[in-house]
C-alpha cells in the first residue's frame, strides 16, 4: 500500500483471486484494506507507514527480507516500519490496522467505498503525503506516468520527450511505471523505445521495481518483452534476491 498514487494496477480476475488470498478470510480486514485503497487522499504519509506495516505483519508475518541497501528511501523506510513489528502476532496487527481505518471514517465520516481491488498496493506507499497536488497544467510527464495517465504520456513522448530521460530522482518513466505495477504504461513506454534495462542511481532497472512489490505480472511481463534479469545493482545484487515466495522465484528460475 504505497502512499504512491494511485493509479491503480490493471489486474485481471486471476490476479484478484490472487489478492483475495494474500488478505484471507477476515472480511473486517479485507473490508478496511478496501477502504483504505479507495479512500488513499484521507491518509497522511505516517497513516499509511503505520498500516503498511501491520498490513506486511498480517499478510506475510515477520519481515523475511533483508533491509534494502541499494533500494530507494521510499523502500527502506517502508522496511523499517515492517521490521518495527517483529512477533507482533497477526491477530493483533489485523486489529491494529482495523482500528486506525475505523477512526479515520468517524474522523472524515466517509463512508465505505466498494471496489473489485482487493488491497493496497505495498508498492505504492510513500509518494502521497499531506501536500497539494498539482492540477494537470502543472503536471509533469512523469507524474501522468505515476497517474496512469497514458494519453497523456504518449502525447508527450510523441512532441520529442526522451522516453529515457530520468527526472530529477534519477528514475526513468519505465521505473515509474515499474515501480507503480502498471502493465498497460509498460507496454506503451517499451513500444516508444524505453530501455528495458535502464540502470537508477542504485544501479537498479525496472525489474527492481517489480520484484521488490512481488508483482507477479509485472515481472513477467517485462522478462517476456526483454529485460534482462542477470544485470545486478551496485551492491551486485540480482532482482530475484528479494523473493519471497516460491511463484517469485519460479518466474526468475524459468529465465536465470
Amino acid at each position: 500500500m504505497s502512499t504512491k498514487n494511485i493509479p491503480t494496477n490493471n489486474h485481471n480476475d486471476d490476479d484478484d483471486d490472487g489478492l483475495e488470498s494474500v488478505l484471507g478470510d477476515d472480511d473486517e480486514f479485507q473490508e478496511a484494506a478496501l477502504f483504505v485503497q479507495n479512500n488513499l487522499s484521507l491518509f497522511s504519509r505516517d497513516d499509511l507507514l503505520y498500516l503498511y506495516a501491520r498490513f506486511k505483519q498480517v499478510t506475510v508475518g515477520d519481515i523475511n527480507i533483508p533491509r534494502p541497501s541499494y533500494f530507494s528511501f521510499e523502500a527502506k523506510t517502508k522496511w523499517d516500519a515492517w521490521n518495527s513489528l517483529k512477533s507482533m502476532s497477526k491477530s493483533q496487527a489485523s486489529k491494529e490496522y482495523i482500528q486506525h481505518v475505523t477512526d479515520k471514517k468517524q474522523k472524515t465520516n466517509v463512508e465505505n467505498q466498494q471496489s473489485t481491488k482487493t488491497g493496497p498496493s505495498v508498492s505504492r506507499l510513500l509518494v502521497h503525503n499531506n501536500e497539494q497536488m498539482p492540477n494537470d497544467d502543472e503536471k509533469t510527464i512523469y507524474d501522468f506516468c505515476q497517474d496512469g495517465n497514458e494519453e497523456r504520456v504518449e502525447q508527450m513522448i510523441k512532441k520529442k520527450f526522451d522516453v529515457n530521460k530520468p527526472d530529477e530522482t534519477q528514475l526513468t518513466l519505465l521505473h515509474w511505471a515499474a515501480d507503480r505495477g502498471n502493465e498497460s504504461m509498460i507496454r506503451l513506454l517499451v513500444k516508444h523505445g524505453a530501455e528495458l534495462n535502464v540502470r537508477d542511481e542504485d544501479g537498479q532497472t525496472p525489474l527492481f521495481y517489480v520484484a521488490n512489490s512481488s508483482n507477479i505480472p509485472c515481472m513477467k511481463l517485462l522478462l517476456e518483452l526483454g529485460a534482462d534479469p542477470s544485470i545486478p545493482n551496485n551492491d551486485g545484487e540480482l532482482p530475484s534476491s528479494v523473493s519471497q515466495t516460491d511463484e517469485e522465484r519460479a518466474v526468475w528460475t524459468a529465465y536465470l
